[in-house]
């Protein structure tokens, strides 16, 4: 079942705002951040074992087992025991394992954003040409202020007009109508 991207935008907006607070330990060299950074790998594991999403969740228990073999006193690549620097060592890759998980939360977060403005951008071109036909005008713009009246007035322009269906079909290929009503509420609002 396809997600709600504007959850799964600010879900990961959420997980980047605990991921500064953990760069943030990291760059202090505060004693918290072990403990920080293992809560946050768990929190990110849990999401995208929820979201059913086995790749990244494969790569977050990586950073996990590479953190965890270090701690137990091996050198993660080598496989030797650690003999002197198991803190630097540690530092390290823990350093490598923030960095991956910082590109596996950016590369979801700019994909889901850009579904989104690919979807503003068509729809927006829908809204300017429907104010050109004087379909749409200011008055029946501030009439829709519910997300329920948005999606009233969307599949009524979906049933009526077959430029609109295939242009709702093509939407529905990346986004989920909750998506769409959504986009077009943040559209109506910028024209209000």
């Amino acid at each position: 079942m396809q997600e709600l991207i504007h959850f799964t935008v600010q879900k990961i907006k959420e997980l980047l705002e605990h991921f500064n607070e953990v760069q943030a330990l990291y760059l202090s060299k505060s004693f918290d951040f072990d403990a920080r950074f293992d809560a946050f790998l768990n929190e990110v594991l849990e999401y995208f074992r929820a979201k059913g999403n086995t790749s990244q969740e494969s790569e977050v228990l990586k950073v996990m087992n590479m953190i965890a073999t270090v701690k137990r006193g091996f050198n993660p690549i080598k496989m030797e025991k650690i003999m002197s620097g198991r803190r630097e060592l540690l530092g390290g890759f823990s350093f490598n394992g923030i960095e991956s998980i910082y590109e596996i939360l950016m590369e979801i977060y700019t994909k889901e954003n850009k579904k989104l403005d690919d979807a503003e951008e068509l729809i927006s071109g829908i809204i300017v040409s429907l104010y050109q036909k004087g379909i749409l005008d200011d008055e029946k713009l501030k009439e829709m202020n519910t997300v329920p009246k948005i999606e009233n007035f969307w599949n009524t322009l979906v049933e009526q007009n077959a430029a609109i269906t295939g242009i709702n079909k093509k939407l529905r290929l990346s986004v989920i109508p909750e998506d769409i009503f959504l986009v077009l509420e943040k559209i109506f609002l910028k024209l209000i």
